[in-house]
Order: structure tokens, then C-alpha cells, then sequence
């Protein structure tokens, strides 16, 4: 097993092997051994498998040399070796746990459940990885932080406890990044909605959208009111909320996907107190009415970093910069732990 950063959006926590530098002399020809590194056995790293990591490097873009991709290498056998000789041990069990988890976490941030199939795929889209290779590196990740916390876990939580991240900080990283936090136009929305037949009879899909425009005229003349309307001609669950559906931004590429661009942007002209006329989505018929229009703009440290939640921006860059700096921390404990297993290993390059 060879151990490697992490490149996933969905693992929380990625922590980078840091090169040591180290001479490299001598022949470089295919089967030779680049180095050997003997902790509780010898191991030899053969230029073939040296070979075989840069290239992978270089396909990934790194700027990384051949010297400092055997020092990678080396820290990465002399963590196996140690994590081995001091029990550490990840089965399969728990490699299952973690990704139950994440796949939990997943579905609790888009709101829907996901199937086993669907996860996979979202898994291998995401990641450009293999199930099973993405295992192999949920089972590497659990290995580093399991061998951390065992060797290093009291001064890493002691350090991690005294971050102090002060308001001259957040408003330095808020100054040089300002032009990043930018909260696209929003609206907040409620609708009478009457969806598609579920069989396809386009008679049908006629008549109720001769009723919606029927039904708007009448809001508009004040026959009957918006929240009247709702409760007698809508068709799903948000009739029992007044119609509310909550935000709908400029940037939210899962709602164009699902409604239609053409609807998206109509419900975004809208000005607050304003209600449309019929609207046909990718999914039915809607009267729409606009209750809160913000427009575009670059976010202020107290302004509040969505219409949905409380979190301002000094609060979500606060939690932002701890992180930075509990990552940090980490990378010293795993250099630190590195240094150390070198330190008792016989490590020889050629």
C-alpha cells in the first residue's frame, strides 16, 4: 500500500507527507534498488517503482524533483513500518464506518437519500477515483490520523486548544480576499405549483395550465387572494407552509438543472411583493411570489454568508482560519513523527 494525499472534496481532514531531503547518487537503471529503508525489515524502493511515482506526479502536475519523490517514498515506507510495529491496524470494518458516514453527510447536504449505486458514481465523478481505489485511501487516511493520535494525540490537542484566531487576522485575510466573497442575487420564493401529468396526456397538461392563468388573473383582480389560491389549487407539500420554497440563487446550478433556465431567471427578475403570472418549469405549471429580492454584492464581515443561515462572515472566517491552522499542526505532529521513525530507521540511498 502506498501512501498518498488525498485529492477529495469529501474527505474533511487531508494531511501531506513533507519531503525530508536526503542525497541520491549512483546508477539509475530499471531493478536496481533507489534506496532501502529497514525499520523492522528491509525494504527495497527499486527505481521502477521511483519511476512509476514521478510519472504519476508529473500527470498530476506537481513540481516536484525525482530526489524529493524518493524522500515521499521513504517517508512513506518508514510511516508503514512504524505504524505496524506499533499495532496499528485498519480493517475493513472501519474503513466501512467512515464511508457510511461520509455518504450520510452527503445526503444531509443535498437534502435527498442516495442510493449505493449513486454514491459510487458521485464518489468516482467527484474524485477521478476507483471505488476501490478511493477505499485505499479512506483506509490510508485512517491509518495517518490513527497512528497521530496514538503517538502525538496529547500535544496535538493541547496545541489545537490554544488557537486563538484574533479580529485583526480575520480582517487582514478578509482585506486580501475580499473580492472572493461575493453572494450571488437571491430570492426568496412561494408558488401555487400544479406539475406535469405523471402520464405524459398533454390534454390534461393544457387544462392546468388554462387553469393557472385563469387563476393568476384572479389574484391579480383580487378575486381571490395569493394565500387562498395556494391552499385550493396547489399540488405538493409546500401548500402547507403558505407556499414557501424557500431561497433560490443566481449560481444554484442544481435548480436550473431541475426547473429550466428560462424559468430560474424569470423568478430572479422579480421584485419583492411581486407576483407572476403563469410560469411553466421543467416540471409543471407555477403562479410564483417573490417575498425577499437581494441583489448581488461583495459580502461585509457582519453580513450574514447565507439567506439561510445565521453564520456571518467573521464567524465562518474565524472557523475557517482555525482549521487552517489545526491542518498545520497536524503536518508539524506528522513531520514531527516522520523525523522521529527516520531517526531509528536505516535509511541508504544509492
Amino acid at each position: 500500500m502506498k501512501l498518498k494525499k488525498v485529492l477529495s472534496l469529501l474527505i474533511i481532514s487531508l494531511i501531506a507527507f513533507s519531503a525530508f531531503s536526503a542525497p541520491l547518487g549512483g546508477s539509475t537503471l530499471v531493478g536496481t534498488p533507489a534506496a532501502t529503508v529497514n525499520l523492522i525489515r528491509n525494504h527495497a524502493i527499486t527505481n521502477e517503482e521511483l519511476d512509476q511515482r514521478v510519472s504519476e506526479y508529473q500527470a498530476s502536475g506537481a513540481n516536484i524533483s525525482r530526489e524529493q519523490v524518493l524522500d515521499v517514498m521513504i517517508n512513506d515506507e518508514v510511516f508503514l513500518q512504524g505504524a505496524e510495529r506499533d499495532g496499528i491496524e485498519i480493517t475493513d470494518q472501519m474503513v466501512d464506518a467512515a464511508i457510511a458516514q461520509q455518504k450520510t453527510n452527503i445526503e444531509q447536504q443535498l437534502g435527498q437519500t442516495l442510493s449505493d449505486e449513486d454514491y459510487r458514481s458521485l464518489l468516482e465523478s467527484q474524485t477521478g477515483l476507483s471505488y476501490d481505489a478511493y477505499r485505499e485511501n479512506i483506509r490510508e487516511q485512517l491509518l495517518v490520523n490513527q497512528y497521530l493520535v496514538q503517538q502525538k494525540g496529547e500535544q496535538i490537542q493541547n496545541d489545537i486548544n490554544n488557537i486563538q484566531i484574533t479580529d485583526d487576522s480575520i480582517e487582514t485575510y478578509y482585506r486580501r480576499n475580499r473580492q472572493t466573497f461575493y453572494s450571488p442575487e437571491n430570492v426568496r420564493i412561494s408558488h401555487i405549483f400544479i406539475p406535469y401529468d405523471a402520464n405524459g396526456d398533454e390534454s390534461v397538461n393544457n387544462d392546468h395550465a388554462a387553469l393557472m392563468v385563469d387563476v393568476a388573473e384572479q389574484i391579480k383582480n383580487g378575486q381571490i387572494t395569493f394565500e387562498q389560491a395556494v391552499q385550493d389549487y396547489s399540488e405538493d407539500d409546500s401548500k402547507n407552509i403558505g407556499g414557501d420554497i424557500g431561497w433560490l440563487t443566481m449560481d444554484n446550478q442544481t435548480a436550473r438543472n431541475g426547473l429550466g433556465d428560462d424559468f430560474v431567471d424569470t423568478v430572479l427578475s422579480m421584485r419583492a411583493g411581486e407576483i407572476s403570472g403563469m410560469l411553466e418549469s421543467n416540471m409543471g405549471y407555477h403562479i410564483v411570489r417573490c417575498q425577499v429580492h437581494n441583489d448581488g454584492k461583495i459580502l461585509e464581515l457582519d453580513d450574514r454568508i447565507n439567506p439561510e443561515q445565521n453564520l456571518t462572515l467573521r464567524e465562518y472566517l474565524r472557523q475557517l482560519l482555525s482549521q487552517v491552522e489545526a491542518n498545520n499542526i497536524m503536518n508539524n505532529a506528522l513531520n514531527d513523527l516522520i523525523g522521529e521513525l527516520r531517526s531509528q530507521a536505516r535509511i541508504r540511498t544509492y
